[in-house]
């Protein structure tokens, strides 16, 4: 089977406004299989690139000025796409753009273009409502790779639609997508605009109660080995990464550790992928980690009121059924600072969801005041990471940099 991904570049943004496709970059899709042939063009369009939209689109009049036009590459890209399906993203607005210059080739030639097409948008939309489901949050969303290598514009666009596509058909990935459907503001969900306000809708949990904070509140409660598109060898990624990570790490190593979990701990803490996900007992620490980003995402503080631990020296990750959390023993001084904790994730029950958990959602334009207040508290990247890098942060960003 044969698809073919679209993705065009336009002289402005509006279809209304009388603009005109300046960049085409198709990639097909063979039984499920993206391919290396690809299709890719600049074109001199009649109108002119808006001024405003320069920018956006990075391409100038002066470069586009020697450029084929539409009219002539339209029979050689009707023949790379054939009669076979398309994909696109956000159908309603290319497609009057795509229909429209093969409109003006059919006046002087004998070209037509009616391809059925699927719109990756519309299943975005359907499947995360109330999500932004921008082409770069949909990849980020399905851990797609954002920068193919020696892809550039249109062409890039095209090929990350296609690996959305096939994320989309692969029902593994359902198992480490995030699901906002289960959280509803005044049973499960609590936003919160100050810290008066964040302080009582903690009120109720207990002094156990696992914290974790988010600069995304989409991002699902998923440790860091089943972030991959390619979700259903985990496993097999999993012994590859311990295995090149014990054979050299030794040498860095005071102390060799005496187990598995002990292993996964401090890869962990050094940015190995694992099947650990870091909480704190401290709803300080984890609004620290929400907000610290001020990215212009909403975040998030997730409770989760497990009331069951385990000791490290109790698990055995062979026989790992359920998802369980831990009081780690191998500590370092950030993991203490951050009064951190662990659920381990077996790969049947990659992402944590419950009734247990609680989100706490904080939104993007109160990130700095929150932040501000955790500092008068004597939360800050001094205190949570206790070492000469942690404090250099803190001293830029108290100097705004």
């Amino acid at each position: 089977m044969r698809l073919v991904a679209i993705s065009v570049e336009t002289t402005g943004p509006k279809f209304s406004d009388n603009n005109r496709i300046v960049e085409i970059g198709c990639a097909e899709v063979i039984d499920g299989i993206v391919t290396e042939r690809y299709f890719h063009v600049y074109l001199n369009s009649p109108v002119s690139i808006e001024e405003s939209w320069i920018d956006v689109c990075g391409l100038t009049p002066e470069f586009l000025l020697d450029k084929p036009t539409f009219h002539d590459i339209a029979q050689e890209l009707i023949e790379y796409i054939g009669h076979d399906e398309i994909i696109l993203y956000n159908a309603t607005h290319v497609l009057p753009f795509i229909h429209q210059e093969f409109g003006a080739c059919s006046a002087t030639g004998n070209i037509s273009f009616d391809n059925d097409y699927v719109d990756i948008l519309s299943i975005g939309n359907e499947r995360h409502p109330d999500q932004n489901n921008s082409l770069a949050n949909l990849c980020e969303r399905y851990y797609v790779n954002q920068n193919p290598s020696e892809l550039y514009g249109a062409l890039r666009r095209a090929k990350l639609i296609a690996d959305v596509f096939l994320a989309f058909r692969n029902e593994d990935s359902k198992k480490i997508t995030s699901d906002l459907t289960q959280f509803r503001e005044g049973d499960n969900l609590i936003v919160v605009k100050t810290f008066a306000e964040f302080d009582k809708a903690i009120e109720p949990f207990s002094k156990s109660a696992l914290c974790r904070g988010v600069s995304n509140h989409e991002y699902p409660l998923l440790p860091s080995l089943f972030r991959h598109s390619e979700v259903e060898n985990a496993d097999l990624r999993e012994r590859n990464l311990m295995w090149v990570f014990k054979t050299h790490a030794k040498a860095h190593l005071p102390n060799v550790p005496q187990s598995e979990l002990e292993w996964l701990i401090i890869g962990q803490h050094h940015g190995l992928p694992t099947r650990l996900l870091d909480w704190s007992l401290s709803p300080l620490v984890a609004c620290f980690f929400a907000v610290q980003s001020l990215s212009e995402d909403d975040a998030a503080v997730y409770i989760y009121d497990i009331g069951d631990f385990k000791k490290e020296e109790d698990v055995d990750l062979s026989k790992l059924e359920d998802i369980i959390a831990i009081f780690p023993s191998h500590n370092t001084k950030r993991v203490t600072a951050q009064s951190g904790m662990f659920t381990i994730h077996p790969s049947k029950d990659m992402k944590l969801e419950t009734s247990k958990i609680t989100k706490i959602k904080i939104p993007s334009n109160r990130k700095q005041y929150f932040m501000d207040k955790l500092i008068k508290y004597g939360v800050h990247q001094g205190t949570i990471f206790p070492d000469l890098d942690g404090l250099s942060n803190y001293i830029k960003f108290l100097n705004d940099y």
